[in-house]
């Protein structure tokens, strides 16, 4: 009987999960000196991104350059989680006008979604264990496996779902770059239809935006009922 318990050697452990915790205290030192370096910029954007009047200030402080800011910190939301992606929909709402500030968030945000598939793909598990805890990686890896495309358009339509980790869950599963492009895009598009509209025209939404918004959440209505209402 003690002849079956197996031991876990010591130096493995240490060799298999130093190696994130030496990557996580690299990239915060990286990240530290990052903020000490660039602290005032910094401290600018964290004091504007959550009010839509004054992510229109900042972005406007650089002109012609302001669209492509905006797309460059749309792309690393979807990455980096602790921006808020959503308020800087709708300060370019309502910088841009409401046509192309929907071009500019929907194709940032669709592409920082595919750099992660991506980079999952190329990279593998190994890496991908390194950015994000095995566990949570296990748990959508396997409610993805059971619920197919449709929960990653699902997830990507309400904001509660992690989305940096469902990119690298995608990528580490069977599914097609195109496959999950259109999951990423059909997925994407209600929540940047609404968070730009609001930004464009406040509240006051014509009909036809509330139009969109009502289709819009039809979608999302009968992708729930697709993913969790009917019997299997």
């Amino acid at each position: 009987m003690i002849a079956n318990i197996r031991l876990e050697n010591p130096f493995n452990f240490v060799k298999e999960n130093g190696f994130r915790v030496a990557l996580k205290i690299v990239a915060a030192l990286i990240g530290l000196g990052l903020l000490i370096w660039f602290r005032q910029p910094v401290a600018e954007l964290l004091a504007v991104v959550s009010d839509r009047e004054a992510v229109a200030a900042y972005l406007a402080q650089f002109g012609l350059l302001a669209p492509l800011l905006l797309s460059l910190i749309l792309v690393l939301q979807v990455i980096v989680a602790a921006i808020p992606g959503h308020a800087l929909m709708v300060g370019g709402g309502y910088v841009f006008g409401f046509g192309p500030a929907v071009v500019i968030n929907l194709l940032a945000t669709v592409l920082g979604s595919q750099i992660g598939f991506l980079l999952a793909r190329w990279a593998g598990r190994p890496l991908i264990e390194k950015l994000a805890p095995v566990d949570v990686l296990n748990k959508w890896y396997d409610v993805s496996a059971r619920k197919g495309l449709l929960f990653f358009m699902f997830a990507f339509m309400v904001p509660i779902f992690p989305a940096d980790v469902l990119n690298y869950v995608a990528g580490l599963s069977s599914l097609s770059a195109r496959r999950f492009f259109v999951a990423n895009l059909v997925g994407r598009l209600p929540g940047v239809l609404l968070m730009t509209a609001i930004g464009a025209y406040g509240f006051q939404l014509s009909l036809n935006v509330w139009l969109v918004i009502a289709a819009a959440g039809l979608l999302l209505a009968g992708n729930w009922w697709l993913l969790f209402g009917r019997r299997r």
